[in-house]
């Protein structure tokens, strides 16, 4: 019996490490593959499903709409790069202010309202939001507002730009709003946000990881340039612009900790209560019992300009013109495009594209012959790796070298030119030798002008140098009635010896 045992758990585990995907869970299915942007857009058919990025796939030329979502999703360590969004969500959902006044908020960014969802190892590439509303509206990369769910382990890097007329705006580097959990992400992001005027103040909120909320935050990594413009209240912090109490359960303390810090944020904030929040890791801190422990600051600057007039900008040029700088692909790393305004020293980069091989010049390994094949490829500049082989075709034999006369007749001391017809045209070797075989008889050159050099008979061979054909032309050559005549008043009775 127990070897019966033994048997039927053996076969269950060799079962399940062949077939992975049946090793679920009992009532747990395995998560949908997404292999390119059709796929990416049909999370909004499903936004509860359980989804496995499946390959880097580019979103250029995609018109992304945030999709509400509250199922999983693992970016596997895969890339999604070039998406941008320029539209704000059909979808909203209230978000506080710091006076806990709730407003109808849309947002820009991959998932708009994302709740009870698991988001990890993903990685946006040149994300690049940029959104005009009148609405209360967050930008970010990930999530618009997040509820009670997790980002873990993702990898951001572009620009986020919003311009809102309204009474709340924000963004931020992984979240605009909420709470959950946000940690072990790097980012490199580009936020700006401006605050149009109106006859209302606006709350505005900047954040590198999160702009409004009271997520916890762990062992983020932040590389931040943050520009606020605001007729109205800043808050705007290297990790958090404001971390506020949760209303739902003032027990939890939360915490921002264990995060590294390179930052610079340059605002305004027109108001005659002036508030001017813009601090490294919270801009302001509602939430007294928060945690803040164990981060670093590598670098952290707060610029507050007092010039109202136009908004602040990564590029303050009003007519800027860009240089492009095309960095190719390598085997690991994406190709990019770096764009410079030499006027005011601003860049930015776009346009990625996927690693490539850098192919080397072909190398011939097997040489062709005459009977058989030969063989060249192509190897990675980089890495060595083969990326492509071709066959040499054999080499052309002549199949004839024709002269073009089968005779001659010379007199003594004469020449004449002989040609020859080498066929096919594309053979490898198209050269010929001429060669007599009487040289006192006829000589001749190797471009084949015959020579009558005594009396006889010779025959004059064009053969080709690659050995396949030839071909031959018999000459006599006589004396002349004038040359007999001329030798034998000469010579007299030698004429015949």
């Amino acid at each position: 019996m127990k070897k019966r045992i033994f048997a039927l758990a053996l076969s269950l585990l060799l079962f399940a490490a062949l077939f992975p995907a049946y090793a679920l869970a009992e009532g747990e299915t395995a998560p949908i593959e997404i292999t390119d942007a059709a796929g990416m857009l049909a999370i909004a058919d499903d936004p509860a499903g359980h989804y496995l990025l499946a390959a880097d796939i580019d979103m250029s030329g995609v018109d992304w709409l945030p999709i509400p979502f509250s199922g999983t999703f693992d970016g596997g360590g895969h890339v999604l790069y070039n998406l941008s969004i320029t539209r704000v969500s059909e979808d909203t959902s209230i978000t506080y202010d710091g006076c806990h006044r709730g407003y109808h908020t849309v947002y820009a960014s991959l998932f708009s309202y994302v709740e009870n969802a698991l988001i990890e190892n993903l990685t946006l590439l040149n994300v690049k939001v940029n959104v005009t509303t009148d609405q209360p509206c967050f930008a970010a990369s990930i999530a618009g507002h997040m509820e009670y769910s997790e980002i873990s382990g993702c990898t951001v890097s572009g620009r986020i730009f919003v311009q809102a007329e309204s009474r709340q705006c924000g963004v931020g580097g992984i979240a605009g709003f909420g709470n959950g959990l946000i940690q072990n992400c790097d980012l490199n992001v580009e936020l700006t946000v401006v605050a149009t005027p109106s006859d209302f103040k606006c709350e505005q909120y900047l954040g590198g990881v999160l702009a409004n909320g009271y997520a916890d935050i762990d062992g983020c990594s932040v590389v931040l340039a943050g520009y606020a413009s605001v007729h109205g209240y800043a808050h705007n912090g290297g990790l958090v612009g404001l971390d506020d109490i949760n209303p739902k359960n003032r027990e939890h303390s939360g915490y921002v900790k264990n995060c590294t810090l390179d930052a610079s944020i340059s605002f305004y904030e027109e108001t005659d209560d002036r508030r001017a929040y813009c601090k490294a890791y919270i801009g302001e801190k509602q939430n007294k019992s928060a945690i803040v422990s164990g981060n670093e600051t590598i670098r952290f600057i707060s610029n507050e300009s007092t010039d109202y007039s136009r908004p602040i900008l990564p590029d303050m040029d009003e007519n800027p013109v860009y240089e492009a700088v095309v960095t190719a692909p390598r085997d690991t790393a994406f190709g990019y495009t770096t764009y410079i305004n030499p006027n005011s020293g601003y860049s930015y980069t776009d346009d990625y594209t996927a690693p490539a091989h850098t192919p080397g010049e072909w190398i011939t390994e097997v040489e062709p012959t005459y009977e058989s094949e030969g063989v060249k490829r192509q190897y990675c500049e980089e890495c060595g790796a083969l990326l492509a082989e071709e066959t040499i075709p054999k080499l052309v034999a002549v199949s004839s070298c024709k002269i073009d006369r089968d005779s001659l007749s010379l007199p003594y001391a004469s020449a004449v030119q002989l040609t020859a017809e080498v066929l096919p045209a594309d053979a490898e070797d198209g050269s010929v030798t001429w060669s007599s075989s009487d040289e006192s008889v006829a000589s001749v050159s190797q471009t084949g002008l015959v020579t009558a050099e005594g009396i006889g008979s010779a025959v004059i061979t064009c053969r080709s140098n690659d050995g396949f054909a030839s071909s031959a032309c018999s000459v006599e050559v006589y004396y002349t009635t004038k040359q007999k005549i001329v030798r034998y008043v000469l010579f007299g009775w030698l004429w015949d010896r």
